[in-house]
């Protein structure tokens, strides 16, 4: 496997949806590509890299103090799982709601709608990896909204007057479901630092 390619292509991808989502959404149907394709090609290295960046800012933000407590093991874990199991959860609710604003149920639409989706969260998790004090960066997470209108015109039957209706409820579900899965991890692993 060509690296130098990877890479490219794992960039042109995140541009592509972040800059013309409607046309991006476009080749990603088109594309014959499984959902473990999707994740081990694309969402996976993206979450190698949150992982990265938080265990870098954490050691950079301790002044190198926390290296052998293993806070800098927790602090690269939480974002992996929080992405990992918001996603394992929002796929199936997705799902669920495409039969419910009818269209068809297709847990490949729906895991590829989550996963594009999921972008603008999991560039936040980087940059906030890095730089926890850049918080207000948090709501470029709301850009997924965007992603998710366009994502329900080329990926689904849903019919026009729903679509709208369809695209701001499972974007506010996969955004409630992270913060509610973040919420949840923070605080376990808070309870593991703290030892409590």
């Amino acid at each position: 496997m060509n690296f130098k390619l990877f890479i490219q292509n794992l960039y042109s991808r995140c541009l592509g949806i972040l800059r013309s989502p409607e046309d991006e959404w476009v080749k990603i149907k088109d594309e014959e590509d499984s959902n473990w394709f999707i994740l081990l090609r694309f969402i996976l290295p993206l979450m190698l890299i949150t992982v990265i960046t938080s265990m870098i800012g954490g050691y950079i933000h301790s002044e190198g103090r926390i290296w052998v407590s293993g806070v800098l093991l927790i602090s690269g874990l939480r974002p992996i799982l929080s992405i990992s199991l918001s996603i394992i959860i929002s796929v199936p609710v997705i799902n669920l709601m495409l039969g419910t604003y009818g269209d068809k149920p297709g847990p490949n639409r729906a895991a590829k709608l989550v996963l594009f989706t999921f972008i603008p969260i999991i560039l936040v998790i980087i940059v906030l990896g890095l730089w926890p004090e850049m918080y207000f960066l948090g709501l470029f997470s709301l850009y997924s909204f965007y992603l998710m209108y366009f994502g329900t015109k080329v990926m689904t039957q849903i019919p026009a007057e729903r679509q709208s209706n369809f695209s701001n409820l499972s974007s506010m579900m996969i955004l409630v479901i992270y913060l509610i899965v973040n919420f949840v991890l923070s605080s376990f692993f808070g309870a593991i630092h703290t030892g409590g």
